[in-house]
């Protein structure tokens, strides 16, 4: 597929040379000195986005360049063995590779795509094909892409592979095909199904386990109320069933905005979905607990706004396992005032999870947030000050600890200032923190210069912490050192 692409590719450029042809494209390099303990390491990257467009077509590359590739998630510090350091070091290799490559054809009815693409069918909860940036995992689709859409009728037909996510089958593919078609019976209401074929990649000997998705959607809309409802079902050749049911509901009452939201997932725990976890955080029910294997959420919020001028916002969340042993809350609450030169910004956010099913172990974060947004002379500035505490329990052993946190934020033309300090006060046995006392104080400068580059500069030290999207979290390593990032469009 890829060297047919690039073929095509070809033939098509030089047609068109002597046609009018525009070229865009982005350049990102960034140039990394950390401390890694063992001694200071220097990664260099470069990403390079070329598009070329001629009528309906448009072609696009993408080449990526790594010297070494930085690993955020690599959790080193002073505890560990110098043996195991470098070995984890050592993880960090020099890679180069075509990213992205696609031909795409668009008109008013059609558009057609080969290559590299992202997929989503409705909120993505039976598939979510895309390069994600928070934990640098890829599961974009190579292969064929086709979107007819005439009058009430929309389509989405596509195949091809993805990487595996087994760590042995290093530079293998699944397999995956799928159609979804909607169609709007009337203004207001638009039905929808689908159909997943996902063959996942098991041994070397290229044996494949096959999964089969169905789904169904509908959608309503209105000036008063919005409703949308998504169920679906799943079976694997290992006869593994699965089913989930997402909805929402949002209505307009005056000056109030109410919207509800509910989930149920089973056995639904695969790559290709990116479940909505039905809380303000988007954390799943407990660490360690896998998102969409079992697991009942509702939650609710209210916006009040009274005025131009005031803003309110509380959202509550509950998640619960099947058993009860498995259990999230959340509450969020925020409260804004803008006046005429300046705004100030309240938050209190609170998570509570609870596991007894295969780990004794309860955790609770409290956030309170508080941001101010003024001028000062003619200079916006942002002052946001936290003060979270985290408390962690473990069948026989308790820790908590505070972590207090300073940014403040300042624009002066095309020159932009930022300065944080953060500080931990108490233990703490996760690995992501540090230990009672530690500071971490990092300073960032950022300019646009000649209308199409943009340059960052940080330099000091970033607390390391985990990092959720969608369920799926990771615990990211403090960062010290420098970081240099330059980005030029043309």
């Amino acid at each position: 597929m890829k060297k047919a692409i690039l073929i095509l590719s070809g033939i098509l450029i030089a047609n068109f040379l002597a046609a009018e042809i525009y070229f865009s494209g982005v350049n990102e390099f960034s140039y990394i000195n950390a401390d890694r303990i063992v001694e200071n390491r220097n990664y260099f990257s470069d990403k390079l986005s070329l598009q070329a467009s001629y009528g309906n077509f448009r072609l696009g590359l993408k080449y990526d360049f790594y010297k070494p590739r930085f690993n955020r998630f690599a959790l080193i510090n002073a505890d560990m063995s110098s043996s195991a350091i470098n070995t984890m070091l050592k993880s960090e290799k020099d890679e180069n590779y075509l990213d992205e490559y696609s031909l795409q054809y668009e008109s008013d009815y059609w558009f057609v795509q080969a290559g590299t693409f992202e997929a989503a069918i409705g909120s993505g909860m039976i598939l979510h094909n895309f390069y994600n940036e928070d934990f640098e995992e890829d599961s974009r689709l190579i292969g064929g892409y086709l979107n007819p859409v005439y009058d009430r009728w929309q389509m989405q037909l596509f195949g091809g592979w993805l990487k595996s996510d087994d760590a042995a089958l290093e530079d293998e593919y699944d397999r995956l095909a799928a159609v979804d078609g909607s169609y709007n019976l009337t203004d207001r209401i638009s039905l929808s199904a689908a159909y997943v074929l996902h063959q996942s990649l098991l041994n070397e000997d290229k044996e494949f386990c096959d999964r089969y998705i169905y789904s169904g959607r509908l959608k309503y809309a209105s000036p008063y109320i919005d409703l949308e409802t998504e169920y679906a079902g799943s079976q694997d050749d290992n006869e593994v069933e699965g089913t989930a049911i997402y909805a929402t509901a949002t209505g307009y009452l005056g000056k109030f905005t109410l919207t509800a939201a509910y989930k149920n997932y089973e056995n639904f725990n695969v790559r290709i979905s990116d479940l909505p976890m039905v809380n303000h955080i988007g954390q799943q029910l407990a660490h360690g607990w896998d998102p969409g294997r079992d697991e009942e959420g509702l939650m609710g919020e209210i916006k009040y706004l009274p005025n131009y001028e005031n803003e309110f916002v509380l959202n509550y969340a509950e998640g619960w396992s099947s058993n009860y042993k498995v259990r999230l809350s959340n509450l969020y609450a925020e409260y804004k005032r803008d006046f005429e030169t300046f705004s100030i910004k309240a938050e209190y956010e609170a998570l509570e999870q609870l596991n007894k099913e295969n780990a004794n172990s309860w955790y609770k974060e409290l956030t309170p947030a508080l941001t101010f947004d003024f001028l000062l002379a003619d200079f916006p500035v942002l002052i946001k000050a936290e003060y979270q505490y985290k408390e962690h329990e473990n069948i026989a052993v308790s820790h908590s600890h505070f972590e207090p946190r300073l940014q403040s934020d300042i624009a002066v033309g095309k020159y932009s200032f930022s300065l944080t300090v953060e500080n931990q006060i108490g233990s703490s046995e996760a690995p992501e923190d540090g230990d009672d006392g530690d500071f971490w104080i990092g300073a960032e400068i950022a300019a646009s210069i000649l209308h199409s580059t943009d340059i960052r500069l940080f330099y000091g030290k970033e607390k390391g912490g985990v990092v959720c999207r969608n369920g799926v979290c990771k615990n990211q390593s403090e960062f010290s050192g420098l970081r240099l990032s330059v980005t030029t469009t043309f």
